[in-house]
């Protein structure tokens, strides 16, 4: 556990706006209601795959003539070529396919878990950009830099809204997440707006924490922007937030977890 302190030092070297916007960074409302689950995807996987994902998601999930299949359609954007597509479909099909769908394609069943509201006819038809937006910023959710899987607690506008967080113990906000696919080739920008200032917790420094938790690594290869204008660019509460006028998804996990998830113990 010496990583938590290596860089408690290094407070220079922190976003220029500083984390210490306690307006921001505070608890806004109560108990979110939204749906727990395991992250676990790598973001090295992820990213390697995201424009078959991309291609993936905009045909219809399940075989038209066999509905417990996964179609052809999807099958021939090269996803499932590869153990790290066929992990990053997974996740895909928890987040976007309904509660209880099974697709099966190479000896692999793919289980639908229902995590979003406005996806669920990924099973006959490739998703609207705003569903693909929400499928992603699902998935950015799961992503796990260090092989260390935690629960989370997912909320949101497009978040089935089945669970509350108070009974299973999450307690710690850790960041709203968003994606948008932008431009004519729908190239994924990535937003997150940190709850929870890891410098004091954790001893890490929390915009290079957020990029690693993304990207796979400090260096912010994947161009996601860590932003501290939750007030300004944010509206909700309780778990619930739009950001930039769209649909987002708050993590909130066990207190015990959140240095778990953003620190590397193997070192």
């Amino acid at each position: 556990m010496g990583a938590l302190f290596l860089v408690a030092g290094c407070v220079s070297a922190e976003a220029p706006v500083s984390v210490e916007e306690a307006a921001d960074l505070a608890p806004l409302g109560g108990p979110s209601t939204g749906m727990g689950g395991y992250n676990g995807l790598s973001p090295l996987a992820y990213h390697a795959n995201v424009n078959r994902l991309l291609a993936a998601l905009g045909v219809a999930a399940a075989d038209p003539n066999d509905p417990s299949a996964v179609s052809p359609a999807l099958v021939a954007t090269g996803l499932l070529d590869t153990t790290a597509g066929r992990d990053v479909f997974s996740y895909a099909a928890r987040c976007a396919l309904p509660a209880g769908t099974q697709l099966a394609s190479g000896g692999r069943v793919y289980t639908g878990g229902g995590i979003l509201t406005t996806t669920g006819a990924w099973a006959t038809a490739g998703l609207s950009t705003s569903q693909k937006e929400d499928a992603l910023t699902c998935m950015v959710t799961h992503l796990n830099p260090f092989s260390a899987s935690v629960p989370i607690f997912l909320s949101g506008p497009s978040v089935a809204g089945t669970q509350s967080s108070e009974p299973q113990g999450f307690e710690v906000e850790e960041a709203i997440w968003q994606v948008r696919l932008e431009g004519p080739n729908q190239t994924p920008a990535y937003y997150a707006w940190p709850r929870v200032n890891l410098l004091d917790t954790c001893g890490l420094l929390t915009t290079v924490s957020w990029i690693t938790r993304i990207c796979g690594s400090p260096l912010n290869t994947c161009g996601v922007q860590v932003r501290y204008d939750r007030g300004s660019a944010c509206a909700g509460s309780d778990g619930v937030f739009s950001c930039n006028g769209a649909p987002a998804i708050q993590t909130t996990l066990e207190e015990s977890d959140l240095c778990i998830l953003h620190v590397d113990l193997s070192l």
